[in-house]
């Protein structure tokens, strides 16, 4: 009788632990609102000669260099040069 219930517990507890697993999974995350595809509307606008609403390559070649630097997309990481290498002795 006594195998019986400690067996009995073991599966409660196997099975609380999937479901307390299956509960603590990561919810899918929502599209970020800031995300852009194509080129900005500014940019659009300025230089979107044909108005097919993208940049071909002529168009894209007579983007100004202030405004290459204004919609340039922004990159994460660590800001300046990288450490000098290692001098081994």
């Amino acid at each position: 009788m006594s195998y019986l219930i400690t067996m009995k517990y073991l599966l409660y507890t196997i099975l609380l632990g999937f479901s307390l697993t299956s509960i603590a999974q990561d919810a899918p995350k929502p599209p970020k609102s800031q995300e852009r595809k194509g080129p900005p509307k500014e940019l659009l606008e300025k230089y979107d000669t044909n108005k097919d609403g993208k940049l071909d390559k002529e168009e894209r070649s007579k983007i100004s260099e202030e405004d290459k630097k204004r919609f340039a997309p922004r990159r994460k990481g660590p800001k300046g040069p990288p450490p000098p290498p290692h001098k081994k002795d």
